[in-house]
């Protein structure tokens, strides 16, 4: 009996990964308009207009939430001095806890941790927050939650960074 339980368990298992390696681009203009980024998410993930004029990603079942913007900020480094700023529609009181350097799309950038509280309910929460440059253009994405769940979406969020580049006219 454990065997007729075990091979369809395995056999779903299996499909859910395989359908986790689908995925679909998502397109992002340069808050100027005059270029734009593509990256590649999971096919079932979700995308909609937030009301801060960013892009929500919804990750079903993760407990993280997920926003990618277009900046008008001239650098990374002038993004990242504003970060608790740009965040606070999502993570009030934002204190960074740790900043590491990253490459997306070939150019140096920047991995922003942080806790603050959610800008909803006022519950503890993590924030990683990316910020890159493609073409000269700043963006930023946004993973938080309440607890860790930004710490536990890093390995998510991987794939999605290493897909980053410039849509091509």
């Amino acid at each position: 009996m454990r065997k007729s339980i075990v091979v369809p368990l395995l056999a779903a298992m299996c499909c859910i990964a395989s359908a986790a390696d689908l995925t679909k681009p998502l397109t992002v203009p340069s808050a100027d308009k005059k270029s734009s980024i593509t990256l590649q998410l999971a096919e079932a993930w979700k995308t909609s207009p937030s009301k801060d004029a960013g892009i929500t990603i919804d990750l079903p079942r993760s407990g993280v939430n997920v926003q990618i913007w277009a900046l008008s900020q001239a650098s990374v480094d002038e993004a990242a001095k504003q970060v608790a700023e740009l965040i606070k529609g999502q993570v009030s009181n934002f204190k960074v806890t740790e900043t590491k350097p990253i490459n997306v799309a070939a150019a140096p950038g920047k991995q922003i941790t942080g806790t603050g509280e959610e800008a909803d309910d006022g519950d503890p929460a993590s924030a990683d927050v990316y910020l890159f440059t493609v073409e000269g253009k700043v963006y930023m994405i946004c993973a938080h939650g309440e607890g860790d769940s930004s710490v536990r979406s890093r390995a998510t969020l991987a794939p999605v960074l290493a897909s980053v580049k410039k849509v091509e006219p």
